[in-house]
C-alpha cells in the first residue's frame, strides 16, 4: 500500500502551455487558437479552441505507462460502441490513424469535448441522482463484454484494498470498521459478479444540462478505470452522492433503484452496496490525510465523511 500511496501522490513536471500547442500541432494537425489548462489531479489538461471546435489534451502522469492508458481509451470506445446513447467523450486519432503518442516520454491522447456544467456546482436533486443512477447502470451494461490485459492493474482505490489502509490511522471507529469489513466484507467480493468498470463516478466526473439538472450530459475521466466487482463501481458513486443531512436513504434509493432498472443487482450485491460506501468514504480520508490532500485533519471535509461512514452503516 505504501508503494500505491507514493505512486498516487507523486509529484511532476507540469507540461508547459507552448509544448501542448506543439504537440497539437505535430501528431494532430489541430491548431489551438486558444488554449486553457484544466484542474486535474494526475496529470496535464488542456482545452483547446480550434477553427472546428474544442478539443481536450490530456498528457497522462509520467508513472502512467502506454497499456493503462490504452484500457482507459478501448473502455471508453467499447462503451460507446455498446450503448451510444451513454454520452462518453471519443478519442480523436492521431495523424497516423493512433490513438495516442508519446510526447516528452509520456502518454498523450485528444478527445473530443463535451458541453455541460459540472455537476458538483449545485446539490443533487432526487431526480438528477436517478438519472445518474439510471446512466452507471447503462454504462456498467455496455461494458460487462469488455476485456483488457491491463485491466487487474493495482489501484489504491479499488475499494478490496481497504484493509491494506489500516496502518494509516488510529482512529478507534475507522479500525472497528476497517476490520469488519476485512473479516466479513471482502471474504464476500470474490463471489461477487466481476467486470471492468469506471470506479471513479462523482460529481466532478459528471456534466448535467444546464437548462435540465435532471439530465447527465457527459460521464468524465475514465482514469481509474479497473476490473473489479461490480457493486464497487454503485458503492463509489453513492459515497460520493450521498447528501449531508440525517436520513440519507431516499437518495441512496434512487440510485440504486435507477441502477436496477438497467442491470439488477444479486441480493448479496445490495446487501454489501452500505459495506462498499463506507470503505470508499474511509479511503477518502486516509488517502487525503496520507497524501496532504483536504489540507489538513481540521478540515470539514473528514468530519463530513464521518458523518456519512455512521448514517450508511447505523441508521438503517
Amino acid at each position: 500500500m505504501a508503494s500505491l500511496l507514493d505512486d498516487f501522490a507523486e509529484p511532476f513536471v507540469a507540461v508547459e502551455a507552448a509544448d501542448a500547442v506543439g504537440a497539437l500541432a505535430e501528431h494532430w494537425g489541430i491548431e489551438a487558437r486558444d488554449l486553457a489548462r484544466l484542474d486535474t489531479e494526475r496529470d496535464d489538461t488542456f482545452r483547446a479552441e480550434t477553427a472546428t471546435g474544442a478539443v481536450v489534451l490530456k498528457i497522462a502522469h509520467p508513472t502512467d505507462p502506454p497499456e493503462l492508458i490504452d484500457l482507459q481509451s478501448r473502455a471508453m470506445e467499447h462503451a460507446h460502441a455498446a450503448d451510444p446513447g451513454i454520452p462518453l467523450q471519443s478519442i480523436v486519432p492521431t495523424t497516423d490513424g493512433g490513438l495516442s503518442v508519446l510526447v516528452n516520454g509520456r502518454v498523450a491522447r485528444v478527445l473530443t469535448w463535451l458541453d455541460g456544467d459540472l455537476m458538483l456546482s449545485h446539490p443533487p436533486s432526487i431526480g438528477q441522482l436517478t438519472s445518474l443512477g439510471r446512466m452507471l447502470g447503462r454504462l456498467n451494461r455496455a461494458l460487462a463484454g469488455f476485456e483488457h490485459p491491463a485491466s487487474d492493474r493495482e489501484l489504491i482505490w479499488d475499494l478490496p484494498r481497504l484493509p491494506a489502509m489500516r496502518p494509516y490511522t488510529d482512529d478507534p471507529y475507522l479500525l472497528g470498521v476497517i476490520d469488519r469489513y476485512a473479516d466479513e466484507v471482502v471474504p464476500r467480493l470474490d463471489a461477487l459478479p466481476h467486470q471492468i468498470v469506471h470506479n471513479d463516478i462523482h460529481p466532478g466526473n459528471v456534466l448535467v444540462d444546464p437548462a435540465d439538472r435532471d439530465r447527465v450530459v457527459g460521464i468524465l475521466d475514465f482514469g481509474d478505470t479497473l476490473r473489479t466487482a461490480r457493486a464497487c463501481d454503485l458503492g463509489v458513486a453513492i459515497a460520493y452522492l450521498l447528501p449531508d443531512v440525517d436520513d440519507i436513504w431516499p437518495s441512496v434509493d434512487a440510485i440504486v433503484g435507477a441502477f436496477e432498472a438497467e442491470v439488477p443487482l444479486l441480493e448479496e450485491e445490495r446487501a454489501l452496496i452500505p459495506d462498499l460506501v463506507s470503505a470508499r468514504l474511509v479511503m477518502r480520508n486516509l488517502i487525503a490525510a496520507a497524501t496532504g490532500g483536504a489540507r489538513n485533519s481540521e478540515s470539514p471535509f473528514f468530519d463530513r465523511n464521518l458523518r456519512s461512514i455512521h448514517r450508511i452503516l447505523e441508521t438503517r
